[in-house]
């Protein structure tokens, strides 16, 4: 709890947070006011799907960045070591942090995207399963790479080293990774197609945006081809799950690890 309530209170007293969800609610509501126009009948649910394309763009790096510095800011400090020499394993104090910086972080995002939604009961017609699907999306995707700025800031020494991964991350994870996939896209065949899938959908973009189409009824999951069926061999949801589970526990462990700014404990 103790750290929970710090993590709050260095989050709100800080600019960067209020920004991000300033930022986040001004391009959503200029979507929200372009989804007027929209057909009645899916209106909502595109708009939905656009507000996330808008966020694989913005929240990576919002997310990234709080986390990342917030670690940063207790190594700067001293706190770490302190809270390390005294009582706390790596493990622990990693753990803990990143307990604080996903409920705090999440909660603030989330809540937007709650404010949001008085805005588009006004002007769309509002659909609430589609917007909890929207909401579960949001969380795992915050979940991810708030545990990735954990790394990032566990593993930098400096603000400038911290400040550049999170750039050159953000770059790859949102830009390069796709240009790679178009690369390599000739190459895939019937035969090697499975191997393809499931570099794909271990993309966490990949998946929670193909769960989003097909949970708002944007994309059939029924009636598919064979090379669609091979592709999407298993339950979308499953893929989720894997992304949900996989990403935060592989970068929480690594966190565990580069204790020291890139040096790997014994």
């Amino acid at each position: 709890m103790m750290y929970i309530w710090k993590e709050f209170l260095e989050q709100t007293r800080g600019k960067g947070l209020w920004l991000g969800l300033g930022m986040l609610m001004l391009t959503s509501l200029f979507l929200i006011a372009e989804a007027r126009a929209f057909p009645a009948d899916l209106g909502f649910e595109a708009m939905l799907l656009s507000l996330f394309d808008m966020n694989m763009y913005l929240l990576p790096l919002f997310a990234m960045f709080l986390a990342s510095f917030s670690i940063f800011q207790e190594k700067e400090l001293k706190t770490s070591m302190i809270l390390l020499t005294k009582k706390e394993s790596t493990m622990s104090f990693v753990f803990k942090k990143s307990v604080a910086i996903q409920l705090v972080l999440l909660t603030a995002f989330v809540s937007s995207y709650f404010v949001l939604a008085l805005f588009m009961k006004v002007f769309l017609v509002f659909h609430i399963t589609s917007f909890l699907h929207f909401i579960l999306v949001i969380i795992i995707f915050l979940l991810i790479f708030n545990q990735i700025g954990v790394f990032l800031g566990v593993a930098c020494n400096t603000k400038m080293q911290l400040v550049g991964a999170n750039i050159l991350t953000w770059f790859f994870v949102v830009f390069l990774f796709d240009l790679m996939f178009l690369y390599f896209l000739p190459a895939v065949t019937f035969e090697n197609l499975r191997f393809f899938s499931w570099t794909y959908f271990l993309d966490p973009i990949h998946t929670l945006r193909f769960y989003l189409e097909s949970s708002l009824g944007l994309y059939a999951l029924s009636h598919m081809s064979r090379l669609m069926e091979k592709f999407v061999f298993m339950d979308i949801r499953v893929f989720l799950l894997i992304n949900a589970v996989l990403w935060p526990a592989l970068f929480f462990g690594l966190s565990t690890l580069f204790r020291n700014g890139g040096t790997i404990d014994d």
